[in-house]
């Protein structure tokens, strides 16, 4: 289970009391809701849909007729009974913490399924699995005459990652097709999900909002591929701040979230607007003078004028929508604002809408970057880290500006992201003087990767936060502050290495799980960092004087040369290849030996060193540097004594290195 999604899971126990739960069982309660709310229009208790302890292969069950949860035949009745067209969908959920998909325990989810719908001789479970049956059968004896089947959603949820390479796809492929040839379902969907679909469901949960309204004077669009539907027309700008803000007056958190710029505070547009509203002549020819807005909803129903809208964004005039929620009390009755409000069914094409819309204001292409899926992953593990540690992630431009509370040295833009990312992790920090958007073009495939680590990204930023934290304090020499980005380079190689690897490598993640681990203690941190100022120290005096000519001609400054960092690199690599050295001992070092055992002719021992190279032997020519008659007279196992080395034979010699020591006196070896 990864930061994020753990992070979910405690806002989720807090939510509903749950600390007395297992880890696993709140797991699956949190799941159970995430995924459930996929179905159901009204609020429910995830708990109706756990099953009891000891059920196997399944961790949630619901039926659901019209997005209504039914627990009783009681309820099944009163649905059926009052509602003409009916829709029924079967849900079953099978959870695991742990980061594997595994083929047994997917058949083990399957074989519960098919029980519950086998006809006879269908194995006994308990009382509630009984009740859910007996429903079921309910069901299918009342909805012979209606249009569609039952709908069959299955969802085993893993906190890995699914590989569509493997052979479990067509082991769920074949399931579906199974189930499907029953001929009872009039469609089945087999969801795979894992963390990268928990975070979406989690936060498609958190905007399932809808809302009624009044649009006056809409037309709908004629039929467009990847749209469902698309209507355009007036709305009051009163309801439209009713859109944007919960029953308690708060603006919704995620309304604005594919925006690729936040509210951009008063400046001149945003000035304009609010002049316009002050001034009531001008508010009521607002839909005449603004540009309007875009929304994009999960669904969208119309009853004349009435719309309903359910799980939306306001994906297009963030600025327009704020200015009005703060000047809601100036609003009238006649005053409007154009609407586009669509329905896609292909999330390329919101995307698209998203560019576009957005790209017909004076939006910088790169922004555009940071609505790719991988930055809304990397905003949440920003928010996911412990206070004394968090950053915040700008994913929108002025994202924090209004929030008093953050630092703004804590708020890392997306060009602050890309810089030091390019520098720690693509080996570059020569490359930063560069605009971030030449960056972003040049590394378009090494960046921002919907399967990239976001542990790496965000200790690029953080080790480059606390490094000028540093020479902010005079903590550092001063003269050095030229080289950020190199010292955060120097502490990646100390701590891992300087290889460049894909940025879902496995390998890559772990370093950065390193390098935020050594940024919680203090004290080492600080020691190593010592040691990347000396290994840039010494990498700029290495760089010669010819360099150093050439960079000024062209009026380059070394830390922009990829000559420094290649020194660098070397004094890095030099540096932890010693560091790491297991090979020191030399014939006339003095070392400390354990006795291990005692021989006729001599005495074996084991070095209590670094060097791996730990076996040695004390011949009994060796011993006080004259012959002695019993050896036995001279050594007990397990004694501590001194010995010399005095030949470099350790790998030539069956019993390691060849060693003498003097017994009498003061035991040091001569």
């Amino acid at each position: 289970m990864n930061q994020i999604i753990r992070n979910y899971l405690k806002e989720h126990i807090e939510e509903y009391e749950l600390k007395k739960y297992s880890e696993e069982k709140a797991f699956e309660h949190f799941i159970n809701k995430c995924i459930v709310s996929r179905y159901s229009a009204d609020r429910f208790d995830p708990d109706d849909v756990m099953t009891d302890e000891g059920e196997i292969g399944l961790d949630g069950i619901a039926i659901l007729i019209n997005q209504q949860l039914v627990l009783t035949i009681e309820d099944a009745k009163k649905i059926l009974q009052s509602e003409q067209e009916i829709r029924v969908d079967f849900v079953f959920i099978q959870t695991k913490t742990s980061e594997n998909f595994k083929l047994p325990e997917m058949s083990t989810f399957i074989r519960g399924v098919h029980f519950f719908f086998q006809e006879s001789d269908r194995p006994h479970t308990n009382d509630q699995i009984e009740n859910l049956i007996g429903i079921k059968d309910y069901i299918y004896s009342q909805i012979t005459d209606q249009e569609h089947r039952p709908y069959l959603s299955l969802y085993y949820v893993c906190c890995g990652n699914w590989n569509t390479d493997n052979n479990l796809q067509e082991v769920v492929n074949s399931d579906k097709k199974n189930f499907l040839k029953s001929g009872i379902f009039e469609d089945v969907n087999y969801y795979t999900f894992d963390q990268d679909d928990i975070r979406g469901i989690y936060n498609e949960m958190r905007r399932k909002v809808k809302k009624v309204f009044t649009m006056e004077k809409h037309m709908a669009f004629p039929s467009m591929p990847g749209i469902k539907v698309a209507y355009f027309g007036l709305i009051r700008c009163k309801d439209l701040v009713r859109l944007l803000k919960d029953e308690s007056g708060n603006l919704y958190p995620n309304i604005f979230e594919d925006n690729v710029r936040d509210f951009q505070g008063y400046n001149t547009v945003n000035t304009e607007i609010r002049n316009t509203i002050e001034v009531p002549d001008e508010q009521r020819k607002f839909a005449i003078l603004n540009n309007g807005i875009t929304i994009v909803a999960g669904d969208v129903k119309f009853n004349g004028d009435e719309a309903t809208i359910f799980d939306y964004q306001i994906v297009n005039g963030c600025q327009t929508s704020r200015v009005l929620a703060d000047h809601e009390d100036l609003l009238s009755d006649n005053s409007y604002v154009s609407a586009k409000i669509i329905q896609v069914s292909d999330v390329n094409v919101l995307n698209s809408i998203v560019f576009t819309t957005n790209r017909q204001t004076e939006v910088k292409s790169e922004a555009f970057v940071s609505a790719k899926p991988f930055h809304k992953k990397l905003e949440e593990y920003y928010n996911s880290v412990e206070p004394q540690y968090r950053l915040y992630y700008e994913r929108r431009s002025k994202q924090y500006d209004m929030d008093s509370s953050i630092k703004k040295r804590k708020i890392v833009s997306l060009a602050g992201q890309t810089y030091a990312y390019v520098a720690m992790f693509l080996n570059e920090p020569h490359s930063v003087h560069r605009y971030f958007g030449e960056l972003l073009t040049a590394y378009s495939n090494r960046l921002y990767g919907k399967d990239d680590f976001p542990e790496a990204y965000y200790v690029a930023a953080y080790y480059f936060y606390i490094i000028d934290n540093l020479f902010k304090q005079g903590s550092l020499d001063r003269e050095l502050s030229a080289y950020k980005y190199q010292l955060c380079y120097i502490m990646r190689g100390l701590v891992g290495d300087t290889k460049l690897y894909q940025s879902s490598n496995k390998k890559l993640k772990k370093q950065a799980v390193d390098m935020i681990e050594l940024s919680h203690n203090d004290a080492e941190f600080k020691l190593k960092l010592n040691t990347a100022c000396t290994i840039l120290k010494d990498s700029l005096k290495e760089y010669s004087t010819e360099e150093k000519i050439k960079s000024s001609n062209a009026g380059v400054t070394p830390d922009r040369t990829k000559s420094l960092t290649e020194i660098i690199t070397k004094h890095i690599q030099d540096y932890t290849h010693e560091a790491l050295n297991t090979h020191f001992l030399k014939k006339g070092d003095v070392v400390t030996c354990l006795v291990v055992a005692i021989n006729p002719h001599n005495v074996n021992v084991e070095l209590k060193t670094d060097d791996v190279r730990r076996k040695g032997s004390i011949h009994i020519k060796n011993i006080n540097g004259r012959y002695i008659r019993n050896i036995d007279d001279y050594f007990h196992i397990g004694e501590f004594l001194q010995a010399k080395i005095i030949s470099d034979n350790y790998e030539q010699s069956d019993f390691g290195w060849s060693l003498s020591t003097r017994k009498d006196g003061d035991s040091y070896a001569k």
